[in-house]
């Protein structure tokens, strides 16, 4: 496979021939699983939110926050599901990871799963446009490579949802077996579905019946623990593309823009320059597809 011309036919918003389809995820399996789930990663970074399918407001993303080849990247997962082209969206960003495996970070959200997947969209789409549902088995396979975390510059931690009452460390989200299907509780499950909430100081059932809700005083201790001074996570619609929690210290990111083609929201990129300065780019959607 010629890396650089799957990347341009991608780009053009081709569909992949199925042979092609295979090799691309299979290959990207491949990096995926040299890496150790907490990423460890030097800024400047910009770091992406949820996706959600929509293909063209991902190319608009790095249009007006630079492509990879001159930008460093950390996405926050739930690539697929939701909008019309999931299929697009992630073999893009798992080319873009085969070419540059050090300028951009891929980590695993709640819809990189077999089941919510067979309930959002993605495998309705691969059957669609496949007349099969076997590349499916080929997204799962990668989707069970993703890393769940990175660290940058060992201050900022990223993660899809939040916090467990069974993590304390960072050492503790190594210890995670992530080559398997998202659990339905424990720990690799709350990484991918918990959720921040003023309400409480410590932990609470959560009302999507699947992680928990994390109060101030478990954020604040878990940061002090690990010698951190922020968690970003994305999961959760935020209608100006971000949102900060308990004093700063807790960012959501979203960067899906008119989220479901009807929230009109907008959506955003979080920056950290070398010196951890914070920064956002916000946009708007360009495609209702």
């Amino acid at each position: 496979m010629n890396i650089d011309k799957t990347i341009e036919f991608l780009k053009n918003k081709n569909k992949l021939p199925i042979d092609d389809l295979k090799t691309l995820l299979k290959k990207g399996t491949e990096v995926l699983k040299q890496e150790i789930n907490v990423i460890q990663i030097n800024a400047p970074v910009a770091i992406v939110g949820d996706l959600h399918g929509k293909f063209d407001d991902l190319l608009n993303m790095f249009l007006l926050n630079g492509e990879v080849e001159n930008q460093k990247y950390v996405f926050m997962g739930d690539y697929v599901n939701r909008g019309l082209n999931s299929i697009l969206c992630f073999a893009y960003l798992i080319a873009l990871k085969i070419k540059y495996p050090e300028r951009i970070t891929l980590l695993r959200g709640n819809h990189e799963s077999r089941k919510i997947c067979e309930i959002y969209g993605l495998v309705g789409e691969i059957e669609k446009k496949y007349s099969s549902i076997e590349p499916f088995e080929w997204f799962v396979e990668t989707f069970q490579a993703l890393p769940l975390a990175a660290v940058v510059n060992g201050s900022v931690i990223c993660i899809h949802g939040g916090l467990s009452s069974s993590i304390n460390t960072i050492n503790d989200i190594e210890t995670i077996n992530r080559f398997q299907e998202i659990p339905s509780s424990g720990s690799f499950c709350d990484l991918v579905w918990s959720d921040p909430t003023d309400e409480i100081e410590d932990y609470k059932e959560s009302p999507r019946g699947a992680g928990i809700l994390f109060g101030k005083k478990v954020l604040e201790s878990f940061l002090d623990k690990n010698n951190l001074t922020l968690l970003v996570r994305a999961h959760q619609l935020v209608q100006s593309g971000y949102k900060y929690d308990f004093g700063e210290k807790c960012l959501t990111v979203w960067s899906v823009p008119n989220y479901c083609n009807r929230c009109s929201n907008s959506a955003s990129v979080f920056h950290l320059d070398e010196n951890l300065t914070r920064s956002f780019k916000h946009f708007e959607t360009i495609s209702d597809f």
